[in-house]
C-alpha cells in the first residue's frame, strides 16, 4: 500500500522568519496569556471555564485569543458588565471556540475557507482573508501598503500586527473580537437569513426541516469500544502495522444549497427556459412540476400540507435534492490529492436527502480540457463540460463560499451556501450530468466519514502508520457505526488516513480484514438513473491481498476477486494483459487495452498520481507534476476490475456485498474507489469517441 518509504520531517515552521518562531519561548500558553495585560479578560474566561491547566500542558495549540477590547464588546452585546455576568457554561463555549489542537500560523491559512482540525468544541472554523491597509514606515519587513490577515467565523479577525506570537506550546493569534459559535441546529440557523426566505418557507412546509435537527448519536461510548471490545491498536495488514483509532464521536450533519430570494427573482432572464420568475413558495412548487412531472393527479402531488411533506411530491423533491446527510465543509466536498488538475476537475458524487438521488460536485481549474466557459477556481454542482461530447454540456450551480454579512452559515449540526442557480435529479440532469463516468471514492460513500472529520487534509503528514499520533489517522468501526452498512464482526473495517504518496485514489482507502480469517460486508450502492451499468472497483493489487466474493443485489458476480500479486510486471501481464501504460503508443497501447478490457481489466486512471519523491516532499497537493509523481497507469498492480455489468434501476436500492474467500493471517482487501458507468461511455464502438483512459 505505501508507495515509499517513510521519513519524519516538521511541518509547521516551513517558509516562516526565524524571528516570527518561539517569541515566548519559555512560557506556556497560560503564562502568555496571564502576563499579557492585553488578554486579562480573556484570561479570566479561561479560568472560569477551567481551562488554564490544560493551556499549561504541552500540546500543538492555536488559540484565537480576543483582546480586552473585544471581550468589552462581547459583554455589552450581551447586555453585560463584566465577566463575572458570563455562565460556566459562556466561558467553556468562548475558551473551546477559540482554542484548536493544531498549530497555525498566518502562513498555514492561505487559500482555506475553514481549518483542517475542528475547535475543542468540535465544531469546524471558517476561514475568510481579508485585505487590510497597512502602514509600512513603521515596518522595515513588508513594503506593501496592504496586507492579508484572516476573519474567522465571520467574527473575530487575526489582529496582523499581533499574529504568529509562538509558545512552547502552541501559537497565539490574537483576534478583534470573540470567535462566533452557534449552538443552532441547521434549520434555525438558516431562519435567521432573510436572504434565503422562499427556502426557509419550503423546508418547513416540506417538513424537511425536522428531517436537520439530528446532532450526535449520545448512545454511542467509544470508550466500549476501546475497553471493553480491545478495538483500538496496531493492525497488521501484511505491508506494514497501522493503529487504527475507535472514532471518538458518533455525529451527524447536513449542508444545504440555498438559492437566494434575489436569484429566484430574476429567474426569468437567469433560466429562459422556464420563463419565469419566482417569487413565493408557490413559483417554486410550480417550477418544481417541471422537473418531476411523475405522478402529476395523485393525492400526493398536490400543494395539501400531508402531500407536501410525501417524499414524492415535486416540491419536496425539490428542496430535499439541495441537501445533503452530511457537513460539507467547503475546501472538504472535493480534494485535489492524486488528483493532477492539469488533466481533470476534482469531482465527487454525493447522495442528496431526496431518495434515490445523487448530485455531482467539481472543483474547476482553467489548466484541462474541461474547463469549457465556466467560471475557473469556482466550485459547481451538476456542472457537465466535455470537449468530445458538447451537446451534453449543462452550465450547472456555483457554489459561493460565504454570505451575507453579519451572518453565520455554521451550526452546530451543518452548514449551509448560497448557491446561483436551482438544482434537480430531472430528466436533463440524468440525461447530460449522468452521462459520464462516475468515480467515486469510498470515503465519500459513507456519510459518518465526513461527519466525524475523519479525513486528514495533510497529506504528506507527519508520523508513520503505526505511530498513534500521525496526522494522518487511521479508524476501525465498530459494529452499527456506520448506516446502511452491515459488516460480520468477525471482520474488521478500515479506513487508511489520507496520504498522497500511497497507491490510493484521494490518498486514502477502506480495508477489510480478519484475524479470525472471515470478514462479510454489505453496503448500499449510490443511485443512478435507469440503465445499463458497469460497475468496476479500483484497487491495488499486492501480495499481502485476499480474495473475495463479490455481490450486486445479492447476487454473486463472476468468480471471486484475486488482489494478490507479487508486484511484478511480469506477472501482470501474465495474469491480467496488463503493460506499462507510457511504454506504449498507438496500435500497441490498444491492443493492450483490448486485451485487459476482455478479461474485465483495466489500467489505473491516467490522470490520478501519487507522490514519488518522497513522504513531506510534496504538502501542497495543487504542485502535483510529472516531474514529482507517476501516474498510476503506469503502477504495477494499479488495476480497474470489472465486478459487474447489466441493469440498474433508480427505484431500486441497489447493494453490494463482499465476502471473503481467503483472508489468511490478516490478508486484506482494498475498496479503493468505485466507477459507475453508463453504457453510453463504455460502449462506445466503431468511429464513435471512446471511454477517455484519465
Amino acid at each position: 500500500m505505501v508507495a515509499l518509504p517513510m521519513v519524519m520531517v516538521s511541518c509547521y515552521d516551513d517558509d516562516l522568519p526565524p524571528e516570527s518562531l518561539y517569541t515566548y519561548q519559555n512560557d506556556m500558553m497560560s503564562d502568555y496569556l496571564k502576563k499579557n495585560s492585553r488578554f486579562s479578560e480573556f484570561a479570566k474566561i479561561v479560568e472560569k471555564a477551567g481551562r488554564m491547566d490544560l493551556l499549561s500542558t504541552y500540546g500543538t495549540y492555536t488559540c484565537f485569543a480576543p483582546t480586552n477590547e473585544a471581550v468589552a464588546a462581547y459583554l455589552q452585546s450581551r447586555g453585560l458588565s463584566s465577566v463575572d455576568g458570563l455562565t460556566v457554561e459562556d466561558c467553556d463555549s468562548i475558551t473551546c471556540t477559540a482554542l484548536v489542537d493544531q498549530i497555525y500560523y498566518l502562513v498555514d491559512l492561505d487559500g482555506r475557507s475553514s481549518l483542517r482540525e475542528n475547535n475543542l468544541m468540535g465544531s469546524s472554523v471558517t476561514v475568510e482573508a481579508v485585505m487590510i491597509p497597512h502602514d509600512n514606515t513603521l515596518d522595515d519587513d513588508i513594503e506593501a501598503d496592504s496586507v492579508i490577515t484572516y476573519r474567522l467565523n465571520r467574527s473575530g479577525m487575526i489582529i496582523y500586527e499581533l499574529s504568529n506570537d509562538s509558545v512552547e506550546n502552541g501559537v497565539v493569534q490574537p483576534v478583534d473580537a470573540v470567535v462566533s459559535w452557534s449552538n443552532q441546529t441547521l434549520p434555525y440557523l438558516m431562519k435567521e437569513d432573510d436572504h434565503i426566505s422562499i427556502f426557509n418557507t419550503c423546508l418547513a412546509l416540506t417538513g424537511l426541516d425536522e428531517q436537520l435537527q439530528r446532532i450526535q448519536d449520545l448512545s454511542y461510548d467509544p470508550r466500549y469500544w476501546r475497553e471493553e471490545k480491545k478495538m483500538e491498536g496496531l493492525y497488521y495488514s501484511g505491508a506494514q502495522w497501522d493503529y487504527c483509532h475507535v472514532p471518538d464521536q458518533r455525529n451527524y450533519g447536513y449542508t444545504a444549497f440555498a438559492v437566494p430570494d434575489s436569484i429566484l427573482a430574476e429567474y426569468a432572464t437567469i433560466d429562459p427556459a422556464y420563463g419565469k420568475n419566482i417569487t413565493s413558495w408557490e413559483d417554486l412548487y410550480d417550477y418544481a412540476c417541471t422537473k418531476y412531472t411523475e405522478g402529476a393527479g395523485s393525492d400526493y402531488y398536490g400543494k395539501s400540507e400531508e402531500a407536501l411533506q410525501d417524499s414524492r411530491n415535486p416540491l419536496h423533491k425539490l428542496i430535499a435534492y439541495h441537501l445533503l446527510d452530511r457537513k460539507g465543509m467547503y475546501d472538504k466536498l472535493y480534494t485535489n490529492c492524486t488528483v493532477y488538475r492539469r488533466e481533470i476537475n476534482p469531482t465527487e458524487w454525493y447522495s442528496t436527502m431526496n431518495p434515490n438521488s445523487t448530485l455531482k460536485v467539481e472543483y474547476v481549474y482553467g489548466a484541462n480540457k474541461f474547463k469549457g466557459t465556466s467560471e475557473i477556481n469556482n466550485l459547481y454542482i451538476n456542472r457537465m463540460y466535455d470537449p468530445d461530447r458538447p451537446q451534453l454540456t449543462m452550465r450547472g450551480a456555483i457554489v459561493s463560499k460565504t454570505i451575507a454579512p453579519g451572518l453565520t452559515q455554521l451550526a452546530r449540526n451543518g452548514i449551509y451556501y448560497y448557491i446561483d442557480r436551482l438544482i434537480d435529479f430531472g430528466p436533463e440532469t440524468q440525461e447530460k450530468v449522468f452521462n459520464a463516468r462516475m468515480r467515486i471514492d469510498f470515503y465519500t460513500l459513507f456519510p459518518e466519514f465526513m461527519n466525524n472529520d475523519l479525513r486528514t487534509e495533510l497529506t504528506a503528514g507527519r508520523g508513520a502508520p503505526e505511530d498513534p499520533d500521525a496526522d494522518a489517522k487511521n479508524y476501525i468501526f465498530p459494529t452499527g457505526y456506520c448506516d446502511n452498512v452491515e459488516v460480520e464482526e468477525d471482520g474488521d473495517f478500515i479506513y487508511q488516513g489520507c496520504r498522497n504518496y500511497y497507491w490510493s485514489y484521494e490518498g486514502d482507502e477502506v480495508n477489510l480484514r480478519s484475524d479470525n480469517e472471515s470478514y462479510d460486508i454489505t453496503f448500499q450502492l449510490p443511485s443512478v438513473p435507469t440503465g445499463q451499468y458497469q460497475i468496476r472497483l479500483g484497487f491495488t493489487a499486492m501480495a499481502h491481498r485476499g480474495i473475495a466474493q463479490f455481490y450486486v443485489d445479492g447476487v454473486a458476480q463472476g468468480i471471486p476477486l484475486d488482489m494478490r500479486s507479487p508486484q511484478s510486471t511480469d506477472f501482470e501481464r501474465e495474469k491480467r494483459g496488463w503493460q506499462n501504460y507510457s511504454s506504449l503508443s498507438g496500435e500497441a497501447l490498444d491492443q493492450c487495452k483490448k486485451d485487459m478490457h476482455n478479461g474485465g481489466w483495466y489500467h489505473g486512471p491516467l490522470a490520478v498520481r501519487y507522490v514519488t519523491t518522497g513522504q513531506n516532499s510534496l504538502k501542497n497537493d495543487n504542485l502535483l507534476s510529472t516531474s514529482n509523481s507517476a501516474p498510476f497507469a503506469n503502477g504495477c498492480g494499479l488495476l480497474r476490475k470489472v465486478i459487474f455489468e447489466g441493469p440498474l434501476d433508480n427505484k431500486v436500492k441497489h447493494t453490494m456485498r463482499i465476502r471473503s474467500v481467503l483472508s489468511i493471517g490478516g490478508a486484506e482487501l482494498m475498496l479503493d474507489y468505485l466507477e459507475i458507468v453508463p453504457k453510453s461511455v463504455y460502449g462506445i464502438e466503431g468511429d464513435g469517441k471512446g471511454e477517455d483512459d484519465l
